[in-house]
């Protein structure tokens, strides 16, 4: 089994290698990971703004600046930052993460309303947590990446919005960007929701964030039974995590 293992690490380390290669991946490089709708665009907007040389323009051309992998330009052709937005599952090769957590009932409630408004599916909601989703479940995602070597930072998105100033802190000392607390505070105070939404009817920057920090707004959408499975279902890091919002099982 450990032969095994450390076979598995080799083969892992030599496709990183080859990867980081043909795209040009510093390692230096963080990758802002994520699962869907856990607050990676509003974090990456805060960072846009935290940037060193950070101007005006910077708004229009975000996905030049720090680049989504799921977006429709090539992410490693365009970024000017050492921060690219991810949300795919642990097996990819980053070298540097710092992962974005949300409660997983929250996330996954928050996706199914996204992509519905968005025509992606019409599924009522039970017919949805049936379906496996991409980029793959939230237990499994969380898992993955909590327990991953290469996860430098975990930030929660509940302490996101109740100290998103501290966590931009954490992020920008990660990142080994200059800052300040006088412009932490304007970064926090321009990258809220009706800022954002505002930004995307002057600017015609697409940004994504149609959700909130209102806890609990799952609960409308799980009833007792849906909770449970959902819970039961999940693997122990994960699960732990949930009960306790703890980054380590």
């Amino acid at each position: 089994m450990l032969k095994a293992l450390s076979r598995t690490r080799a083969l892992r380390g030599l496709y990183r290698l080859w990867w980081e290669r043909a795209y040009r991946v510093s390692r230096d490089d963080v990758f802002l990971v994520s699962y869907p709708r856990s607050g990676n665009t509003w974090v990456r907007f805060m960072l846009l703004q935290a940037r060193p040389g950070f101007c005006e323009a910077d708004f229009r051309r975000i996905e030049e600046t720090i680049p989504d992998m799921h977006g429709a330009k090539p992410w490693f052709e365009c970024r000017r930052t050492n921060v690219v937005k991810s949300h795919l599952a642990y097996w990819q090769p980053f070298r540097r993460v710092a992962y974005l957590v949300r409660d997983g009932r929250a996330a996954t409630y928050s996706n199914w309303k996204y992509q519905r408004d968005e025509g992606k599916h019409s599924l009522g909601f039970a017919e949805y947590l049936k379906e496996p989703r991409w980029p793959c479940g939230w237990g499994e995602h969380v898992a993955g990446w909590l327990g991953a070597p290469e996860t430098e930072l975990v930030i929660r998105y509940e302490e996101l919005c109740t100290e998103p100033a501290a966590q931009l802190e954490k992020l920008c000392t990660l990142l080994r960007w200059p800052s300040d607390e006088n412009r932490i505070a304007r970064i926090v105070e321009n990258s809220s929701k009706e800022k954002m939404r505002e930004m995307e009817r002057s600017e015609s920057v697409r940004l994504h964030r149609v959700g909130g920090c209102a806890e609990g707004s799952w609960r409308d959408a799980f009833d007792s039974e849906m909770e449970a499975a959902f819970v039961s279902n999940l693997e122990p890091r994960a699960a732990a995590f949930l009960e306790n919002g703890k980054s380590r099982a």
